[in-house]
């Protein structure tokens, strides 16, 4: 229980400091990211720009103009409700630290996502690369799991997803998504990675079921995917945790 509630405030934490981020990347594809309140633009404010950025309070408005900038505590909330699924599954050392980083950035695509139905590279390949390196410092300290099956299941996951893309069914940044969440899944065991892609599809269906029967949404209607697939993943390595 410590653990979990050290990680919960390690979150919070961690979630202000995700915050302008998830404001600058929350834009719709082929847009510049937000580096000033778009609130203040185009008034030429001096204290606009990344300082706002940095120092915009958990209440999500710009210190300048008091504009909205994001929901209250969404990203702080978010991030420590990621990191507290992490703790509980009770993994220590690199293994551990991969875990957190995909928790970490898996919170902000989950936000960006939900905002603007987009994954922005700086933060797919960041979660990608980190994920490896942690994971092959994991392998170097000889703990417990397998460097190789997770290059694999990473390898097949973004593959597979690729060619989702490829067929319309989802975007090109799940498929780099997939990437990172398949090498912790497939770190761990396949029984993860199988777990995980059924969790997945299974909330999703449900998510598309309930905005059809509350009249949100219609059979064309175009959900957010990598949401579920941070879920998904995050519930599957709890599970196979215990």
């Amino acid at each position: 229980m410590l653990s979990q509630l050290l990680a919960t405030l390690v979150g919070l934490m961690a979630g202000a400091a995700l915050r302008p981020v998830v404001v600058a990347l929350a834009v719709p594809a082929g847009q510049l990211a937000n580096i000033t309140c778009p609130a203040c633009t185009p008034r030429p404010v001096p204290a606009v720009g990344l300082h706002v950025l940095r120092l915009l309070p958990p209440s999500g408005r710009c210190p300048n103009c008091h504009g909205r900038l994001c929901a209250p505590w969404l990203p702080e909330l978010t991030t420590a409700a990621a990191f507290t699924v992490v703790a509980a599954g009770g993994a220590i050392g690199w293994y551990a630290a991969a875990q957190y980083w995909i928790a970490l950035l898996g919170a902000g695509l989950l936000l960006i996502d939900s905002a603007v139905q987009r994954l922005p590279n700086p933060l797919t390949l960041a979660a990608a690369v980190g994920t490896l390196a942690l994971l092959t410092a994991a392998s170097a300290h000889h703990e417990a799991g397998s460097l190789l099956r997770a290059a694999v299941v990473a390898a097949a996951a973004g593959g597979l997803f690729t060619v989702f893309a490829a067929l319309g069914t989802t975007g090109l940044g799940d498929a780099k998504l997939a990437i990172s969440l398949g090498a912790v899944l497939g770190w761990h065991s396949w029984q993860a990675a199988v777990l995980a892609l059924v969790l997945t599809y299974l909330l999703g269906a449900t998510a598309a079921v309930l905005l059809l029967l509350t009249r949100r949404g219609h059979r064309k209607s175009t959900l957010a995917f990598g949401p579920f697939l941070i879920v998904g993943t995050l519930g599957a390595a709890l599970i196979t945790s215990s």
